[in-house]
């Protein structure tokens, strides 16, 4: 998520313990698949350096049904997995343990960002994440190389949620979002996992090249609330909020809804399913927040903690 966006998420998170909007256990509306996806978020950020595959390994430990991820566009044009697209001293420094500056990924080529260690360093805001010192950044081209060689030995079958991510001030022109998404494209394309991928953004401009480029794989459109909607949506209103979200993921022909947590009640559920839109909520790290979200009859639940999605939501009946 941008910085802009996690800003308001810490003020959000404020006011969640007030959060009156509760999912009775009640009968799930019909769903639009079987089970609940369950995804592990940046694999499994709570646990092992984000977006590394460590963490990645982590989310399949606990059988997470997709592994979630960012991607960035280098200076040249190699599609790598990172969150932000500055590179982030806190959780990455030089090989030599000294501090890296931030500088912009659009100005660094893959070679010179995998010289980079992004497993030393503990990540302050979560205190179960276990350092794995000397990890490298992946290419997404790496990744599926990875990803498809541990199915071979496991037997088990992986689905992909893949984020591209843009400058915090929103400043992307078009030509960069389409070269991102038809790279990401070209590449899940390569790797035969078009039927199993999703292509998520907060930047729906993705969305509309992906269909346009392959209507095959899967859309997901990203929400963040204001400070202010997200108060509101804690004392049980701001229905108008979800419908307006509802309107535009509809309008860009997204395959799956994905907003914070705080937008979904029943009745956001059974609309968007009326739509034909799949809800999957992030980031949900909570047992009583996925205990409600489950009973809510959302349709997948992205988490920072593979371990603690795995044992509330696979024990429910």
């Amino acid at each position: 998520m941008y910085k802009t966006q996690s800003f308001r998420i810490s003020l959000l998170l404020v006011c969640i313990a007030l959060y009156s909007t509760n999912c009775a256990t009640v009968e799930p509306p019909t769903r639009l698949r079987k089970e609940i996806d369950l995804q592990g978020h940046r694999g499994a950020r709570g646990l092992k350096p984000e977006n590394t595959w460590p963490a990645f390994e982590e989310a399949i430990k606990y059988k997470m049904v997709t592994l979630e991820l960012d991607t960035v566009l280098t200076k040249d044009k190699r599609v790598v997995i990172h969150h932000d697209s500055d590179t982030n001293p806190v959780i990455c420094q030089n090989a030599d343990g000294t501090e890296i500056k931030k500088i912009s990924l659009y100005e660094l080529t893959l070679a010179e960002l995998q010289t980079y260690d992004c497993g030393s360093k503990k990540n302050p805001n979560f205190p179960k994440q276990i350092p794995v010192p000397g990890t490298k950044l992946l290419s997404l081209e790496e990744f599926f190389e990875k990803a498809l060689a541990t199915e071979k030995k496991s037997k088990e079958i992986y689905e992909f949620n893949i984020e591209t991510k843009f400058p915090d001030d929103g400043s992307a022109p078009d030509s960069l979002v389409k070269e991102h998404t038809e790279k990401l494209i070209q590449i899940i394309e390569k790797y035969k996992v078009t039927e199993r991928s999703t292509i998520q953004s907060f930047d729906l401009r993705t969305l509309v090249v992906s269909k346009l480029k392959n209507p095959k794989i899967k859309t997901s459109a990203l929400f963040v609330p204001t400070y202010f909607q997200g108060f509101l949506m804690t004392i049980g209103l701001g229905n108008g909020y979800r419908e307006t979200i509802l309107h535009i993921a509809k309008d860009k022909k997204a395959d799956i809804i994905s907003p914070y947590f705080l937008y979904v009640t029943p009745r956001f559920v059974n609309e968007s399913h009326n739509k034909s839109m799949l809800v999957i909520p992030w980031t949900v790290n909570t047992e009583k927040e996925m205990t409600r979200l489950v009973n809510c009859g959302v349709d997948g639940i992205i988490s920072d903690y593979p371990d603690l999605l795995d044992s509330v939501v696979r024990k429910k009946p």
